[in-house]
């Protein structure tokens, strides 16, 4: 897809009149690592079925059957999947042009819906893991969080060393409220920013989708980076249509950095 310049030219100006830019990253800012997207006509939630909207509610009602299943690895075959993909991925160009963007000063911050761990493999630092990381475990009593050692669990997650309580994976299941530290940082980011790049996101999922509503609200000016229109769209200062890396190594050259 062709990038139209007078987008990018009109992005790259409202950076530059921004002290606090933020990116907000969606499944779409994944798709050239060739992690697929969730919804969509080739999204593995389309092919292969939606989960249960109350995940998190039947794991705290039986999770030795949930630890059980990942034992026998008789996950969903969306799971299987996706966790495939995750382990064949490495960043992209878009992840990496955000990473500059960081180091030179003009990106603040990364709050990603993503758990792949990409921006950081790429070099970016402050990122905030708003669905959670597929690295880590973590206490859903306490949210203590700790590194997941591997892909599959053989044996339930020992108790929290810090309270006790129950372990999980760090993702964020349906039904899952988002862990209250992590939600009080995207939102201050989202508050603190005049700038929002939002890339590749339905913004449909909320709260993560209504951060950058929030921002507007307050005064922020807003880029879209998608390959197609969201129902964010109308509320954008500048549409730029086309891929997250295509879009972002078009930002960086205009940027000049």
């Amino acid at each position: 897809m062709k990038i139209a310049l007078d987008a990018v030219s009109a992005a790259v100006e409202l950076i530059r009149d921004s002290k606090h830019v933020v990116a907000m990253t969606g499944a779409g800012m994944s798709v050239e690592s060739g992690i697929p997207t969730f919804r969509g006509p080739n999204g593995i939630w389309s092919r292969h079925g939606q989960p249960s909207a109350n995940s998190y509610g039947e794991w705290l009602e039986d999770p030795d059957a949930f630890w059980s299943s990942e034992r026998v690895r008789r996950v969903e075959p969306w799971v299987a999947e996706l966790r495939e993909a995750l382990n064949q991925a490495k960043p992209n160009e878009g992840h990496f042009a955000l990473a500059q963007m960081e180091l030179s000063g003009i990106l603040k911050s990364v709050v990603t819906q993503n758990i792949d761990g990409l921006h950081q493999d790429a070099g970016s630092v402050n990122v905030i893991e708003i669905h959670g990381s597929r690295y880590k475990m973590r206490c859903v009593d306490c949210g203590d969080r700790t590194p997941r050692e591997t892909l599959f669990i053989n044996s339930p997650p020992p108790p929290c060393v810090e309270c006790g309580g129950r372990v999980k994976f760090d993702s964020v299941l349906f039904g899952e409220p988002i862990p209250q530290a992590t939600l009080k940082a995207a939102q201050i980011e989202s508050d603190r920013a005049d700038c929002v790049i939002v890339i590749g996101t339905s913004t449909s999922v909320k709260p993560a989708g209504g951060l950058p509503r929030i921002a507007k609200a307050n005064g922020a000016t807003l880029i879209e980076i998608n390959s197609s229109e969201t129902p964010l769209t109308r509320s954008c200062d500048v549409v730029i249509r086309g891929t997250a890396a295509s879009a972002l190594l078009g930002l960086v050259e205009s940027l000049s950095i």
